[in-house]
């Protein structure tokens, strides 16, 4: 999948002191589990860290080592199982959208499509009991991945802290994406009272005149104070905090230099990411020859339900071409596990992904 983040920051781990721990640490999981960590670890012991990003290295920095056999095996099926279109029971990563509607304007998003964000129908913020409910159908599943974004700013949610403390404890991976705007020291806080594991801030660039040029509506000094003070707060009050930050940019043209880039913002956060700029983000519109080869692991890894309970596949789709039900009335096994989740997949399975709007003109791929 081409847009998975390429960490321009680096992470180290004693590898020797991992595999003893992971070892030691293996008897609360079950048999299945015991035999993808015996993957795990023989990769391993074969100098294969492959599995190992910043990402997860950071995240094992972060938390008890009698976590790390159960974190590496979701990580172990987060990246190999969609490749395999092996199905388990319920998404590997859910994703819950507070706000679809959003503040800023940039020039790679789907929000500058006014036929989206003008248009009532698709605006809106989620209900704190409808939060709840999801919240409590996942942790029944035992989904151990969330992330509090999709297509819209979940930071302009009145009730996001009450959200943030109903999902403390409940996840191995605690996610929010966020464009910094709206970060007031209250709501920093709360992300580090209640055990967010990862902040990603999406910023472009490491000027002003750049970073306003792409997203459009957003200050550059008002960013990059909020981001130092998430530091500074998190650094001198939370000493043991699980969470790592990021920042995680797009390419959008040669005037973002990667190196520069990296430069500027690792003295603010713990990683520093960029994806390539791609057509999805103008899904509807795009020419046919841009699809992506072979089917979509996104149909085997994750489920995104919007602010009214609308689930979708992805959020390429961000007007719900591809609507698979709703969490009003049905379960998320129901939902991943549904007639109509399953057609989709079959269709990229087949080789007729050319017959199925948007899929055609998208180029996310194996």
């Amino acid at each position: 999948m081409k847009d998975k983040v390429t960490f321009l920051t680096d992470a180290k781990f004693d590898t020797n002191q991992l595999i003893l721990k992971i070892k030691d640490s293996s008897e609360n999981l079950s048999r299945e589990e015991k035999n993808t960590l015996n993957k795990i670890i023989s990769d391993f012991e074969n100098n294969d860290f492959s599995l190992l990003t910043p990402q997860e290295i950071n995240w094992m920095k972060k938390n008890d080592s009698i976590l790390w056999p159960e974190y590496l095996v979701f990580r172990y099926n987060f990246k190999n199982l969609p490749k395999k279109m092996e199905l388990l029971n319920a998404p590997i990563h859910l994703l819950i959208e507070p706000v679809s509607a959003c503040n800023l304007r940039c020039i790679m998003c789907f929000q500058i499509d006014k036929t989206f964000s003008d248009d009532s129908n698709f605006m809106g913020m989620m209900k704190l009991d409808l939060f709840k409910k999801i919240i409590d159908d996942a942790v029944s599943c035992n989904i151990r991945e969330l992330t509090m974004a999709s297509r819209g700013e979940p930071t302009l949610h009145p009730d996001l802290n009450k959200m943030l403390e109903y999902c403390k404890g409940k996840f191995l991976e605690f996610k929010i994406n966020s464009n910094a705007t709206k970060l007031s020291d209250d709501l920093i806080h709360s992300i580090l009272d209640n055990d967010v594991t990862s902040m990603v801030f999406s910023i472009d660039s490491y000027t002003k005149e750049n970073f306003e040029r792409i997203r459009q509506g957003g200050i550059f000094e008002e960013i990059l104070r909020n981001i130092k003070q998430f530091k500074k707060i998190r650094d001198e009050q939370y000493p043991n905090s699980k969470c790592v930050t990021r920042i995680s940019g797009v390419k959008v043209d040669s005037e973002q230099d990667p190196i520069k880039f990296k430069e500027f913002w690792k003295e603010h956060v713990d990683e520093v990411g960029m994806v390539e700029m791609e057509n999805r983000w103008d899904t509807y519109h795009n020419p046919k020859e841009v699809m992506g080869n072979g089917p979509c692991n996104f149909l085997w890894e994750r489920m995104y339900i919007w602010y009214d309970g609308v689930c979708n596949p992805c959020d390429s789709d961000y007007k719900s071409e591809l609507k698979i039900g709703s969490i009003l009335n049905k379960s998320i096994e129901e939902l991943w596990n549904s007639e109509e989740y399953q057609s989709i997949r079959k269709t990229h399975m087949t080789g007729e992904r050319n017959l199925c709007f948007p899929c055609d003109r998208c180029p996310n791929g194996s």
